[in-house]
């Protein structure tokens, strides 16, 4: 690995604008390269919809969003392994969700020792609250993942996920007890809005493959504890320049390439490169007219709200690391407590995240909390009469675009019409949903570009 060669400050070979999982990723590839590099973020902070502040009452760490991993985000383990963090995340052996009903014991999906697919296989026919000729019914979506390539497939891409799960036969309760919790999950918005080839991609990265690509990735610390502050000493380790609450202001663009970017500050940089991080409805705010890069239909583009839940209790009633809850309007609870190690020392510290919670950011907080503990009294018993000390609800109104149909294979990719302008970001065409893979993806990808 080599450092950032010599440069004037204001002429960095690189300008990464944006400074969200995608625009890191980018500034550690292209230090990696050799390359010199500046990062101008906006914000006073770092990790754009994945980041962490402390609690003002309680000193937790609380993320904006709590976000699950799996084994099959390569692209994420390769850059927590180069920023020294990969012992920040802890990936399970093998797949394994629990899902709490509200009437009976929970379920567990548990993956077997057989090769895959029929680790997952297994492990589907091995959950009690289905019915056989409903677990017989879960396979049927295997030969469908073996035999379909969902990014050739054109009607698969003109499908949503209800309308596919309708035509693998899956009945209502395969639906609610394991397929609408792991696609809303997953593409974060409703099964009736989102694109069925992503679905099938997302399922076919997670079930092919090696074994552990479908098991679970839990950060142990918050979000920019593990992602966005490790990210930037590397930076700033090697060579890299990173400013924070100093966005680009205005980009000028002749002859087909970027000349110069002035920052918020006043400062006016000539990068050779640029490699643009934005999310999609900034894109506008930074270049103007965005038909100049080549890049239209951004008004196609609707986002998906994730709604987080923080609640701390004085006992301790969840004893498990996360669980998903099924036939409720509350989608994952997860155990903060047990997930950073902290176990029964001190309150209980729940996080419960609800996907494509577009209902929820109606309602105030207060009535979102309460939703909230009565929902967690018809799936744990021993929240009977527990009430919260300190609550917090996180509203991400623009958490991520919609994967419809329309959308989800319609994203523009790295290269713009500008020759030394390129794009990154979870929106961007990674073949992926909004995930922290998909950004990372992302970044690494448009620094290929610029470093090729």
């Amino acid at each position: 690995m080599s450092g950032g060669t010599t440069a004037r400050a204001d002429a960095p070979d690189v300008l990464v604008i944006g400074g969200g999982l995608a625009g890191l990723s980018a500034a550690v590839r292209c230090l990696q390269e050799g390359r010199t590099v500046l990062l101008a973020e906006r914000r006073p902070y770092l990790g754009g919809r994945a980041r962490s502040f402390p609690h003002p009452e309680t000193g937790d760490e609380v993320d904006n969003g709590q976000h699950l991993m799996m084994g099959c985000y390569h692209a994420s383990f390769r850059f927590l392994r180069t920023i020294g963090a990969d012992h920040l995340v802890h990936l399970q052996k093998r797949l394994s969700i629990l899902f709490r009903h509200p009437e009976g014991a929970p379920d567990r999906l548990t993956a077997s020792d057989l090769p895959a697919p029929f680790h997952v296989l297994t492990g589907l026919l091995g959950l009690r609250r289905l019915a056989p000729g409903q677990r017989a019914a879960l396979l049927r979506v295997g030969p469908a993942l073996f035999g379909t390539d969902p990014e050739r497939n054109e009607r698969l891409r003109r499908m949503s996920v209800s309308q596919w799960l309708d035509r693998m036969g899956q009945p209502e309760e395969n639906r609610r007890f394991l397929w609408d919790i792991i696609a809303v999950g997953a593409l974060n918005d409703s099964t009736d809005r989102i694109s069925a080839a992503l679905f099938v991609k997302v399922l076919r990265s997670a079930f092919l493959g090696s074994r552990r690509n479908a098991a679970m990735a839990v950060p142990l610390r918050g979000l920019s504890a593990v992602l966005s502050d490790p990210a930037e000493r590397f930076i700033t380790e090697h060579g890299g320049t990173v400013l924070k609450g100093n966005g680009a202001e205005r980009v000028e663009i002749d002859g087909g390439r970027v000349t110069a970017v002035t920052l918020q500050d006043g400062r006016r940089l000539t990068p050779r490169h640029v490699i643009s991080a934005v999310p999609y409805f900034d894109l506008p705010k930074v270049f103007g007219d965005t038909a100049q890069l080549g890049v239209t239909g951004l008004d196609a583009f609707v986002s998906s709200p994730i709604v987080t839940v923080h609640l701390w209790f004085g006992r301790h009633f969840v004893d498990e690391p996360f669980a998903a809850l099924i036939g409720s309007p509350l989608h994952w609870v997860f155990n903060r407590s047990v997930i950073t190690g902290r176990g029964a020392d001190g309150p209980m510290y729940l996080a419960i995240v609800v996907s494509g919670a577009h209902a929820l950011t109606e309602m105030t907080n207060d009535d979102i909390v309460s939703l909230a503990c009565r929902e967690l009294r018809r799936f744990y018993p021993g929240a009977a009469d527990a009430v919260p000390e300190h609550s917090l609800v996180v509203k991400q109104k623009r958490a991520t675009f919609s994967p419809g149909p329309a959308t989800a294979y319609g994203r523009p990719g790295p290269r713009t019409a500008v020759r030394n302008l390129f794009l990154a970001g979870d929106w961007t065409d990674t073949r992926l949903p909004a995930t922290i893979e998909g950004a990372v993806q992302s970044g690494h990808d448009a620094a290929g570009l610029v470093t090729g």
